[in-house]
């Protein structure tokens, strides 16, 4: 019998992929839009739209439609100033991205008595700050704004004393698309509830000559598809929470890599701080250390030699590496003199190789010292060796990052260089990190266009996956490690959730300690560029807490299957090489005119895409690993 879950999808698949149409059919009908009313001060976000090929700095797009009778066509994330003067001397308008930390303004050109200028700028969801100045660089009026709002347009009229701000366009409600996806996906998953409960009612089995409740309950409660009793034996004993964790880390990251409708809190940070875009891949890593932990106790209960498994390990960091290569340089002509090495599955490669490694040492096929008055802690006192070596990690890597430094730049730099503290240390991109990556690796070997770049004008390149990060990424992965080992050490599942919760809550604790609650402050910034470790600390702590909520909800009281991200999670690295190569192809992605509306259902009908064929593999027991 099939499983409910495979069955409803199939048939689902057509009901999406019809609402979606309609949806997209109305939208090409209608192309209106909605207006909202002028404000100072909307919710600020800390991430930015990247736009990559801007030769200089706040250089318009025009790329929409949309018309601004100040500026012409507005784009996405764009907003018009037009300062008009109204005295008889020179004055200068300054301005800057709030999210530029201690930066100079920047500045148009000055303006005579009685003219006025235009400027779009491409970062009104970030926030801006301006000041008007005379000639002898007296202010005459200054203002911030969290959220200027898309496609607005306002004058700054100076005069003699002040300025006035007077709203010209309003801003659109950018928002509307998402609540609107929100409600299509709630109603998709109200039609599965639904069909669920009808599809297992004596009236719809006899109509569709099912067999009998039990029979639909066992496979529903299968993990494989296959009617092969000696293969579904001990895929039921693998927990449901594992794999959804994972897929909802690889369904986000599909999503935000595919564009994220192009909203800025779907974007990575641009420096410090904390954006969505940013918990998928420590979480993603840190599943793979909890995996580690039961993939090494079941080889070891089967007495396969410890060198036998370090050959695997071996094996798979090494195939790893080499996709990460051959992905850096898909729609690429390969030039390796200029072929970056740094990246995702490189990280995943080496940091899981090292933490195999190690473990490979101290771990054990079964549960010891069970009845010892030491027992509620043999999760932790057989692997203080391990936890030494960990943490040697660590503290290597807060070493270097505070000691380590390139010419003409201070030890315990933490920023991305260009305008940053006014420019002082405009060669100083990214601290340690940075020195390190261009030193050992060269310029031309590591990414060449950070999120930061077009904030903060920075000319070095910059890797966020450098070589310093392995050092944290490794201690993220044992986290993940302490995790499994927690799972495989006790039974009871309330002492499971207290030691995760507990793990969650001094991970958060560290992380909030040192970067002192700030964004930009305390002695280490959260910051994903750097991988530092109030960063890793605090993403650790939000995998603890978001794989004890889906345990308890799934494989204890069985209140959710874990679908559809149960099944992307069973097939994540399939669904991460697949979308990286197919996210400019058709029917993933096509041109489209760049509203939000339009880029969040293309990205979200990509995301859904591969959810589906996830489904469509889990249905057909297809599974790729490494």
């Amino acid at each position: 019998m099939r499983n409910y879950d495979e069955f409803i999808s199939m048939r689902l698949f057509k009901t999406t992929f019809l609402v979606m149409k309609m949806y997209f059919f109305i939208l090409f009908l209608t192309g209106t839009t909605v207006s909202v009313c002028c404000a100072d001060t909307l919710l600020p976000v800390n991430v930015y739209y990247f736009e990559p090929d801007l030769p200089k700095p706040f250089a318009g797009s025009s790329v929409s439609k949309k018309s601004n009778m100040s500026c012409g066509n507005l784009g996405i994330d764009e907003s018009c100033i037009v300062v008009q003067s109204n005295v008889s001397y020179g004055i200068r308008f300054l301005y800057q991205s709030m999210e530029c930390d201690n930066c100079s303004l920047l500045q148009l050109n000055p303006l005579g008595p009685f003219k006025s200028q235009k400027k779009k700028l491409p970062f009104a969801s970030l926030g801006t700050v301006w000041q008007v100045v005379d000639e002898e660089n007296k202010t005459i009026c200054s203002k911030s704004h969290n959220y200027l709002g898309e496609n607005s347009s306002y004058h700054i009229i100076v005069n003699d004393k002040n300025c006035s701000l007077v709203c010209e366009k309003e801003p659109e409600a950018v928002y509307i698309p998402i609540l609107i996806a929100v409600g299509i996906y709630f109603l998709l998953a109200l039609i599965w509830i639904l069909g669920k409960f009808i599809y297992r009612t004596e009236v719809i089995n006899r109509l569709l000559h099912r067999d009998s409740m039990d029979d639909l309950t066992a496979a529903y409660s299968s993990t494989s598809s296959i009617n092969d009793s000696k293969k579904q034996k001990p895929m039921q004993r693998r927990l449901r929470s594992l794999d959804t964790v994972r897929g909802i880390s690889i369904v986000l990251m599909i999503f935000v890599n595919y564009g994220g409708g192009r909203y800025q809190f779907f974007e990575h940070s641009i420096w410090n701080g904390l954006a969505i875009a940013d918990l998928v891949f420590p979480w993603f890593i840190w599943m793979m250390g909890m995996s580690m932990a039961m993939s090494l106790r079941s080889l070891l209960r089967k007495s396969v030699p410890r060198k036998k498994i370090f050959l695997k390990i071996v094996k798979r960091s090494i195939i790893l590496f080499a996709l990460g290569l051959m992905l850096n340089t898909y729609c690429t002509t390969v030039n390796l003199k200029e072929l970056r090495i740094p990246g995702v599955l490189q990280r995943f490669s080496i940091s899981y190789f090292v933490v195999a490694t190690v473990h490979l040492f101290y771990a054990s096929p079964e549960d010891i010292d069970q009845m010892s008055s030491l027992s509620p802690y043999r999760d932790l006192l057989p692997y203080g060796g391990e936890w030494l070596i960990m943490l040697t990690f660590l503290a290597i890597h807060i070493l270097l990052m505070f000691f380590i430094h390139g010419p003409n730049c201070p030890p315990g730099y933490f920023g991305p260089g260009g305008m940053h503290d006014g420019g002082m240390y405009s060669q100083c991109t990214g601290g340690a990190a940075g020195y390190v990556d261009r030193v050992l690796l060269g310029n031309s070997h590591i990414y060449q266009n950070p999120t930061f770049k077009n904030i903060y004008h920075s000319t070095q390149p910059y890797d966020p996956e450098g070589i310093l990060g392995f050092f944290t990424s490794i201690f993220l992965v044992f986290l993940g490690l302490q995790a499994g080992k927690i799972l495989l050490t006790y039974k009871e599942w309330k002492a499971r959730v207290i030691r995760w919760m507990f793990w969650a809550g001094i991970t958060g604790i560290m992380a909030a300690v040192l970067c002192l609650g700030s964004k930009n402050g305390g002695w280490i910034p959260v910051n994903k560029n750097l991988w530092s470790v109030s960063y890793i600390l605090a993403t650790g702590s939000m995998a603890f807490t978001l794989l004890s909520i889906c345990y308890f909800v799934i494989d204890i009281k069985n209140w959710w299957s874990g679908a559809p991200f149960y099944h992307a999670g069973m097939n994540s690295i399939m669904l991460y090489i697949g979308h990286s190569i197919t996210h400019q192809m058709f029917p993933w992605r096509w041109q489209v005119e760049p509203t939000h509306m339009n880029e969040l259902f293309m990205n979200l009908w990509g995301t859904t895409l591969w959810v589906i064929i996830a489904i469509w593999m889990h249905h057909k027991s297809i599974f790729l690993t490494v």
